[in-house]
């Protein structure tokens, strides 16, 4: 059976957006082991928090098991982009097990990340939601391999909106920006004219 993953936000002894988190624990749990199955509380499994600094705190947890380990996070440098097909790719859950992902990432040639296309929509980099800036306004893909938690905190919030993005569409837009869990709107940015296709 698969094992899944939560990768939350530790500042200086805070859990991020942890309702999100264990709203995505609950849905993965219900459909993946049955309305009758209990989650994990996280707020009961994640213990001895670092007080101090910036961490990613990492579950990794399936029906019966789970792992909580922490580690000090840095911001990913990132510049550039590469268009890849995704394929029949799925991620709808937070798999730990992401072969799939890894080898389109293996793709990237000379870029530091990827931006995944299915049937000429856009959808996700490797490792975050991505955000669209027209100049106006944020926008981002109505369908996403993965929703993330810091996805549905700016939309919530009204910082965010989604419509449907066609590989065609990326040059209505400036930037873009990636956004997870560990990442917020603005945090890292890149030129549309560093996006490869």
């Amino acid at each position: 059976m698969y094992q899944f993953i939560e990768s939350i936000s530790c500042i200086n002894g805070e859990l991020q957006l942890l309702e999100l988190h264990q709203a995505r624990v609950n849905r993965t749990f219900f459909t993946n082991y049955g309305l009758l199955a209990r989650p994990i509380k996280l707020s009961r499994v994640i213990r001895q928090i670092p007080r101090q600094g910036r961490f990613k705190c990492r579950v990794v947890y399936d029906k019966e098991n789970f792992v909580v380990t922490f580690d000090s996070y840095t911001t990913p440098k990132i510049s550039s982009l590469q268009v890849v097909e995704g394929g029949a790719i799925d991620y709808r859950f937070k798999y730990s097990n992401r072969i799939d992902l890894e080898k389109l990432f293996a793709q990237r040639k000379e870029a530091d990340d990827i931006i995944i296309v299915k049937d000429d929509m856009i959808t996700d980099s490797y490792f975050a939601n991505l955000a669209f800036f027209d100049g106006e306004e944020w926008w981002t893909s109505n369908q996403p391999l993965l929703e993330g938690v810091r996805r549905q905190s700016l939309l919530d919030q009204g910082m965010l909106q989604k419509r449907s993005i066609r590989l065609g569409d990326l040059a209505k837009y400036e930037k873009v920006s990636l956004i997870n869990s560990m990442l917020d709107l603005g945090e890292v940015m890149i030129d549309l004219n560093d996006i490869t296709m």
